[in-house]
């Protein structure tokens, strides 16, 4: 692939998630480094109105506004515009690898999100892995680029870096620290990546989204179970089958039911409560040396 001459980093597109917006301020005051020899950095607020009101959307959910669909669409929402605008300023520009700061209330560690599979991407979770082996690898490449919702995606390039777990409008010196150094080997990556230093990687262990559990709800609305307290707070640990995901109010256990082992993560994530989702479900496979 052609050299990446640009990187954005993007904080702020839940405006309740702090520690990229703090990471830009380290940025600033020269505290953090982004800076590397083969490309220029620069920082970007996703959405500054939902930042100075301390809320993660004003109308809807800008990290779900980018995918083609959503954009030949008419729509008067705040953040519909907004999306439209940041296309406009900053997806035009090639060779620019875009990075998604966000924070979750899950225990979720370090995660990359990678999107794609192609060796770009393969190759940074590799790199990642081999240098943070606590860090997550999560891929979501079940939709194709143009189809895909996130901000990252607008451009030819992107990633999301997500931190957890960290409540909604709080700031944990942790977190900003896993943060701090995932950021730092990306850029590292990506600067290697550009000098044609990037060595063979060792296969590694990541995990492939799958599917999200939904809690089920009674008549009136409101739910009927909860997360089971068996995985509660155990992102990415093994659930095998036969083994429960909810507990219901009336006593018993919503179990696994698939054949193959699989791994909850963003669970109990407190934005997807209006949607009633209680956890995303990967599979983890092996990623090999190339």
């Amino acid at each position: 692939m052609e050299k990446l001459n640009h990187v954005l980093l993007v904080a702020g597109t839940h405006g309740n998630e702090l520690s990229g917006i703090y990471l830009q301020k380290l940025i600033k005051e020269r505290l953090y480094s982004a800076s590397r020899t083969t490309f220029t950095t620069s920082c970007a607020i996703g959405n500054p109105e939902a930042v100075q009101n301390n809320s993660r959307y004003l109308d809807s959910d800008l990290n779900r506004a980018f995918s083609a669909l959503n954009q030949s669409q008419d729509s008067t929402g705040h953040e519909q515009q907004l999306a439209k605008e940041w296309i406009t300023k900053h997806a035009h520009k090639k060779h620019q690898l875009v990075i998604d700061l966000h924070n979750t209330t899950s225990n979720m560690g370090a995660t990359l999100i990678l999107l794609a599979t192609d060796p770009f991407y393969t190759k940074m979770g590799a790199y990642i892995k081999q240098r943070m082996p606590e860090a997550n690898i999560l891929f979501e490449d079940q939709k194709t680029w143009q189809e895909q919702p996130y901000l990252c995606t607008a451009g030819d390039f992107g990633i999301i870096i997500e931190v957890g777990s960290q409540a909604h409008g709080s700031l944990k010196f942790e977190t900003l620290e896993l943060m701090k150094k995932m950021l730092s080997y990306v850029l590292d990556y990506v600067e290697k990546q550009n000098l044609n230093e990037i060595e063979k990687m060792s296969s590694y262990e990541a995990y492939f989204y799958t599917e999200d559990v939904r809690v089920p709800l009674s008549e009136d609305g409101l739910r009927v179970a909860t997360v089971h307290p068996m995985i509660c707070g155990r992102d990415f640990e093994v659930v095998k089958p036969g083994e429960p995901l909810l507990a219901t109010l009336f006593g018993y256990d919503i179990f696994w039911e698939k054949d193959h082992d699989i791994y909850p993560h963003f669970i109990n994530e407190s934005s997807y409560c209006t949607s009633h989702i209680a956890m995303a479900l990967a599979e983890k496979k092996i990623i090999q040396s190339q």
